[in-house]
């Protein structure tokens, strides 16, 4: 789903999160994605990693996690930054386990071991209700809030702990569990507490999950993509992206976007979100009148990815506004030096050509008077 919004001269672009009624944008192929950018000169797109992450990260290099588990990965990803705080999670997951294995033992076929793991999340931790916005893990562990995400990871974690073939499935404005049985995958929708008692009724399924969730689950799957424990981590990510930017933390939503991308460059979904998050950002600057701040964001997404329309549109207007405060302030020089560099950058755009020109006729007239 890819939506591009206008609104007088500013380009919006809406971002996405999986486990969200939300639209995403993307410039296309994530292919040559660049994720050690430089926003500003003062500005780290990449932002500062505490020591959890840096050790995240590490581990995380060839794909696979071998230091960190899914658990501590997600609760990393979803905020937490203190190895005591990392551990009371994890004691916490420990106790919900032993009490799993009261009832859910190896000698269990797979398929009802799935069953039993899945109907005790929901009885025990799932308590709080569907919240569309409840992707953090620490938060489902706490109040027993949960999105599509949470509800998948939190499964894919107990999964893991009784010897279950688990994926996350990533599908666009969506996540959910897959089990890797010998008889083929099982698809779960972890969000719905009724879904094995309704397997032989996908119009049932359907209806559970929108009483759920407030939406139908996608029917068309093709879309879909397993997504190991480090991919899953880029979705908590991403999604955390989505909220630092609601709340107009453009430099951090970066950050948390630039995260995702370093641990999964192959996400359009992650891309599209920088890439929105840089250009909302200089929309922002650009209605403060700080012009500069504006073009320089504008100038580094467009390093970023030359092709991504949005950055150019907005590279003209904000040079377009700037110019003309500077005018009118009778500063022409300054004015047309502006659009030299401009020009450099982008010979193309016409703007950049006829401005100087039109500036330059001022001037003279100016200067008879």
């Amino acid at each position: 789903m890819r939506k591009v919004l206008f609104a007088t001269w500013l380009l919006l672009s809406v971002l996405a999160a999986f486990g969200r009624d939300a639209l995403a944008v993307s410039s296309g192929s994530g292919a040559n994605v660049k994720t050690d950018v430089t926003v500003t000169s003062h500005v780290p797109l990449f932002g500062k990693l505490c020591p959890l992450e840096e050790r995240l990260f590490a581990d995380a290099t060839d794909r696979q996690l071998d230091e960190f588990s899914l658990l501590q990965s997600a609760l990393i990803a979803g905020g937490v930054r203190r190895a005591e705080t990392l551990q009371l999670y994890e004691e916490q997951f420990a106790a919900l386990v032993d009490q799993l294995r009261e009832s859910c033992t190896p000698a269990c076929p797979p398929r009802e071991r799935a069953k039993k793991i899945f109907e005790f999340m929901h009885r025990r931790v799932l308590s709080g209700g569907y919240r569309i916005d409840c992707t953090y893990l620490r938060a489902t562990l706490d109040e027993g809030r949960f999105n599509c995400l949470s509800a998948s990871v939190l499964f894919n974690c107990l999964a893991a702990e009784f010897d279950l073939p688990v994926c996350g499935l990533e599908i666009p404005g969506h996540a959910m569990s897959r089990l890797l049985l010998d008889a083929g995958p099982l698809d779960l929708e972890t969000t719905c507490p009724g879904w094995f008692q309704l397997t032989d009724d996908p119009a049932k399924q359907a209806e559970a999950v929108a009483r759920t969730v407030g939406h139908i689950s996608p029917k068309d799957r093709s879309k879909a993509r397993e997504v190991s424990p480090v991919e899953i981590a880029a979705m908590i990510y991403y999604n955390r992206g989505v909220d630092l930017l609601a709340e107009k933390q453009f430099a951090e939503a970066a950050a948390a976007n630039a995260k995702a991308l370093r641990l999964d460059p192959a996400s359009t979904t992650a891309r599209g979100n920088l890439l929105a998050v840089l250009n909302n950002w200089a929309i922002e600057l650009g209605a403060a009148d700080r012009h500069a701040e504006a073009v320089e964001l504008l100038r580094e997404g467009l390093a970023f990815d030359p092709k991504y329309e949005p950055f150019v549109l907005n590279y003209v207007h904000v040079h377009h506004k700037w110019v003309e405060q500077l005018r009118r302030v009778g500063k022409l020089d300054k004015a047309l030096d502006v659009l030299a560099h401009a020009a450099e950058e982008l010979p193309e755009e016409e703007y950049f050509q006829l401005a100087p020109l039109q500036l330059r006729s001022r001037k003279v007239v100016g200067g008879r008077r």
